[in-house]
């Protein structure tokens, strides 16, 4: 009876702060996948005198679909009339040490180009479409070949 009431009690309170929804996009050939932050997906105005285009901004997690080497935690910015993106911050751990930390402007200057059957665009798919995700989940590589480039200070294909 008193685990009961200890249950319903800690199931009022809402999830931490913290707390990350993170939902598999997709997965390249060598086993990267990128993950999606259900919760960050938010429209951006146009700010005046540094970007004149509205923009779609997102968090994701690019990691080995093994689940070793490098993890990068990425907040981008999305022009999808143009199919550009910036990448506003930029978070890269590998093996458990953080490598690398920055954040950049969110001007228009900054904006690349997207790679065609990248990582990063299919999370500019997702997010340029309001947050649905395909009809068709994407399907992971079954190949089971760990990340060759997890230790490599290359982005590992992710085409961002």
């Amino acid at each position: 009876m008193k685990r009961a009431a200890l249950s319903l009690f800690l199931a009022s309170f809402p999830a931490p702060a913290f707390a990350q929804a993170l939902v598999v996009l997709g997965e390249n050939e060598g086993g990267r996948q990128i993950l999606v932050d259900v919760t960050s997906l938010k429209p951006s105005a146009p700010i005046f005198g540094l970007r004149d285009f509205p923009a779609m901004q997102v968090f994701v997690e690019m990691r080995s679909s093994a689940g070793r080497g490098s993890v990068e935690r990425v907040r981008y910015s999305f022009d999808c009339a143009r199919r550009t993106l910036a990448t506003l911050t930029y978070a890269r751990t590998v093996n458990g040490r953080r490598s690398h930390d920055w954040a950049g402007a969110d001007v228009a200057m900054k904006y690349e180009p997207v790679a065609a059957g990248s990582l990063v665009e299919q999370a500019m798919i997702y997010a340029c479409n309001g947050g649905k995700f395909p009809t068709r989940p994407p399907v992971p590589s079954l190949s089971g070949n760990p990340d060759p480039n997890a230790d490599n200070e290359d982005k590992d294909g992710d085409g961002g």
